[in-house]
């Protein structure tokens, strides 16, 4: 058998796809020609990087589990066609976040371990020796990250490796996607979708690492609510980090910020990301006017208000150091956070159903278009409801699951 190093059953030997009568013809020419055995060598080393590097053991999505998620999510009953996302909380397992995420890195490594390669076939005159060819070095990722910079995001005017956090109370986002959904009947228009105005609307008690400020010219505290005057209590920074749901090898940086019931503060957050464990990140739902720079970003933190940021992040390598968060009240420093990742923590319930509607509002927003879909969003709710919710969150699934039946109309 004569095989030239461009022959695609040189890359079918190495994956061991080559029927049997087939195997012996193309073993027999690869040891009859040191061209072809370093072809084949060359072929091995890549595979072997491709699935080494790439591979996501922790987060690997079996076929059944994708096929019973997208079985549930696209069950239907009744005269309507559709199952109601409150009937099915029984129906998935805790599983469901982390599992329909990992679908998406599971098909990208498929697709790169199987994408075929442009091989140059060394050219030979007379006979001469031979030498093995190897891969290209694969570089290292800089030591310097650049933010992911989508339309919609907020990004760091200065340092790549900061970005500062804008404090914006506004809820009025989810009224006007609820009037067109319920009211009007129709999907809203990409640019009408606010996540972080739709975070708003509801508070969660993360269960990440936290902070307080204090301050003496602020004269109260949770537990001296009399204000006696004896204590200091300025604001909360609280957060918590989750697998994000569309994006598996990446992680969901949830925050929220709570004032104090009595006056108003000037805070300023800042993202401090690790060069050694970061690659890049991003701040979901807002989007800087030009000329903003990250120290003109909204700072009032109206006494009472709540305040809740998302961000994804994507890390460049295995580690647990993700950063810090750097924050002040009144022109005063408070303790940092220090964004340790726990790969065994199991999320809190408010920071997967925060984790929904970031994934809802991405999807409605067309920012993860082919890769967040109905079906994703559906499965997620589903995991979510509970006959113990609270109405504000239950109205909310119910808003979800119209927009699903719109979509599919």
């Amino acid at each position: 058998m004569n095989l030239e190093p461009e022959d695609p059953r040189l890359t079918a030997h190495a994956l061991g796809e080559l029927e049997a009568d087939e195997l012996a013809a193309v073993e027999s020419a690869i040891a009859a020609d040191p061209l072809l055995q370093a072809e084949i060598d060359g072929i091995r080393e890549i595979q072997t990087f491709l699935t080494s590097g790439l591979s996501t053991p922790d987060e690997h999505l079996l076929p059944a589990q994708r096929e019973r998620i997208l079985r549930v999510a696209r069950g239907r009953s009744g005269p309507s066609g559709v199952r109601s996302i409150a009937s099915m909380r029984d129906a998935l397992h805790p599983w469901l976040i982390p599992a329909a995420a990992a679908a998406v890195l599971a098909v990208t490594t498929f697709i790169l371990l199987w994408m075929p390669g442009e091989t140059k076939p060394i050219k030979t005159v007379g006979n001469p020796t031979v030498e093995p060819t190897t891969p290209p070095e694969i570089s290292p990722p800089p030591t310097l990250i650049e933010p992911i910079i989508p339309d919609r995001s907020l990004i760091s005017q200065t340092d790549p490796l900061t970005l500062g956090l804008p404090v914006l109370a506004e809820k009025s986002g989810l009224e006007i996607l609820s009037k067109s959904i319920l009211t009007d009947g129709r999907l809203p228009p990409e640019d009408a979708v606010k996540l972080g105005e739709i975070l708003n609307n509801f508070q969660f008690r993360l269960s990440g690492m936290a902070s307080i400020s204090r301050s003496a010219a602020k004269k109260w505290h949770p537990d001296n609510r009399g204000d006696t005057g004896v204590s200091n209590h300025v604001a909360t920074l609280s957060s918590e980090l989750i697998s994000c749901p569309w994006q598996p090898s990446a992680r969901l940086l949830l925050i929220s910020l709570r004032a104090n019931p009595l006056t108003d503060s000037e805070v300023k957050i800042t993202y401090h990301a690790n060069p050694e464990t970061v690659q890049s990140h991003r701040l979901l739902g807002f989007k800087a006017a030009d000329g903003t720079a990250a120290g003109d970003l909204p700072s009032r933190l109206p006494a009472g208000s709540v305040v809740n940021l998302a961000m994804e992040i994507e890390p460049s390598k295995p580690g647990t150091d993700l950063g810090s968060l750097e924050w002040s009240t009144d022109g005063e420093d408070a303790p940092p956070i220090s964004l340790v990742l726990n790969p065994d923590a199991e999320p809190s319930d408010d920071a997967r159903f925060a984790a929904l509607v970031c994934t809802w509002s991405e999807w409605l927003a067309g920012d993860q278009a082919g890769i967040i879909n109905a079906d994703i969003v559906a499965a997620l709710a589903r995991e979510i409801a509970s006959s113990t919710l609270p109405p504000d969150r239950t109205e909310f699934l119910n808003l979800i699951e119209r927009s699903i039946h719109l979509e599919n109309e």
